[in-house]
C-alpha cells in the first residue's frame, strides 16, 4: 500500500452494460430507461462510480460499429448526469467514443487496450483533462496464447512489432504486465496525461490461465509498488466460477443458489482486494460487494477505529 489513496475506503465502480450480449447480464439494461434506473439502484446500494460499456468483450463476442456504440452509450451518460453527479467511467477503447461520452458527461475512461488500441485515445484523454484507467491486457500482448485465442481482437492494427510479440510470449506474467504497462504508460506521458490522473488496471480474466490470475490477484502489493492506484474487476470473472466448481458449488446462473453464490465468490476476492487497498472495484451486484469492502476496509484501516467496548449479544 504504497501511495496515499490506498489509506482510504475502497471505492465500488457499478457496471451497466448497455450491450444486447454481455456475458453477465446483456440485454437487460439496453434500453435507455432500464439502465438510468439500474443506475439509480447501484448508486443507492453504495456505488460511488458507474461504468457504462457499449461493446461486450467476453469471449466469442463481436465488434460493435463506433456510430453503434456511441448510440447505446451516450443517451444513457445523459440521463444519469441529468439526476447525479457520480463518476462515470466509459467502458470503451475507441478514442471517438471516448470523445462522445465524454463531451456527453462521462469523467473518466476504461480502456481495457491500454491506450494500446486506439493512436487516438491517449490525446483524446489529455485534451479532455480526463482521468484514465489503463489495463493491462493479455490478449494484445499474446494473441496466440491458448487463453488469448477465444477472445475477439481488440484494437485497431496490431500496436506490437513481432519481435515485441516473441518477448512477451517468453515473460512470467508478472513481468508481461509490466512490460506492457511500461508501453501504455509512455504513451500516457507523451500525450500530456498526468500521473495523478491514472489508474492500473491487471486485467484479470483477460487470456490468462487460472494460475496467472491467482498469481496476479495474490501480488496487488507490486502493482500498487508502481505508485498508481488500481482498479480491479473480477465480478462473476470465470476463473472464480471455475473454483466453485472444482469444489461442487451450485454455478448455474439459470438457478437462484448458482446465480447468488457467483456473486458470494466474486464478493470475497473483493474482500481480499479491500484488505490489500485496491482502490476501486467493479462489480455487478453493489450490495454483496459493498459489505465485503466495508468489513476489509474496517480491517485494513483499523489504526483509525474508534476504540469501542461492545455490548453484548442479546
Amino acid at each position: 500500500m504504497s501511495n496515499k489513496a490506498s489509506q482510504a475506503k475502497t471505492a465500488i465502480c457499478g457496471i451497466i452494460n448497455v450491450t444486447p450480449d454481455s456475458f453477465s447480464d446483456g440485454g437487460q439494461f439496453f434500453a435507455v430507461d432500464q439502465a438510468l434506473q439500474q443506475a439509480r439502484k447501484l448508486i443507492a446500494e453504495g456505488a460511488s462510480m458507474l461504468d457504462i460499456g457499449g461493446e461486450s468483450t467476453r469471449p466469442g463476442s463481436s465488434y460493435v460499429e463506433i456510430e453503434e456504440e456511441i448510440q447505446r452509450v451516450v443517451p444513457v451518460i445523459e440521463a444519469i448526469r441529468k439526476e447525479s453527479d457520480v463518476l462515470i467511467s466509459i467502458d470503451t477503447w475507441k478514442s471517438q467514443v471516448a470523445e462522445a461520452a465524454l463531451e456527453a458527461g462521462a469523467n473518466l475512461v476504461n480502456d481495457i487496450t491500454g491506450l494500446m488500441g486506439d493512436e487516438r485515445m491517449a490525446d483524446v484523454v489529455a485534451k479532455a483533462g480526463a482521468k484514465v484507467i489503463i489495463m493491462f491486457n493479455p490478449v494484445m500482448a499474446r494473441p496466440q496464447h491458448p487463453s488469448s485465442l477465444i477472445f475477439p481482437h481488440f484494437g485497431f492494427g496490431d500496436p506490437f512489432t513481432n519481435e515485441d510479440l516473441a518477448y512477451f510470449e517468453q515473460l512470467p506474467v508478472e513481468d508481461l504486465m509490466t512490460a506492457f504497462f511500461d508501453r501504455a504508460l509512455a504513451r500516457a506521458e507523451k500525450a500530456g496525461i498526468s500521473k495523478g490522473k491514472i489508474m492500473l488496471d491487471p486485467g484479470i480474466g483477460f487470456g490468462m490461465t487460472k494460475k496467472e490470475n491467482l498469481l496476479l490477484l495474490r501480488d496487488l502489493d507490486k502493482l500498487h509498488q508502481k505508485g498508481y492506484p488500481i482498479f480491479l474487476g473480477v465480478s462473476r470473472k470465470r476463473f472464480v466460477i471455475n473454483i466453485l466448481e472444482e469444489n461442487d458449488f451450485e454455478v448455474n446462473p439459470e438457478t437462484e443458489v448458482g446465480f447468488r453464490n457467483r456473486d458470494t465468490a466474486s464478493a470475497h476476492v473483493t474482500s481480499i482486494a479491500a484488505r490489500q487497498g485496491v482502490e476501486v472495484v467493479r462489480v455487478h451486484d453493489v450490495a454483496s460487494h459493498k459489505m465485503a469492502v466495508e468489513i476489509a476496509s474496517a480491517i485494513r484501516l483499523a489504526d483509525d477505529a474508534e476504540n469501542l467496548d461492545l455490548k453484548q449479544y442479546k
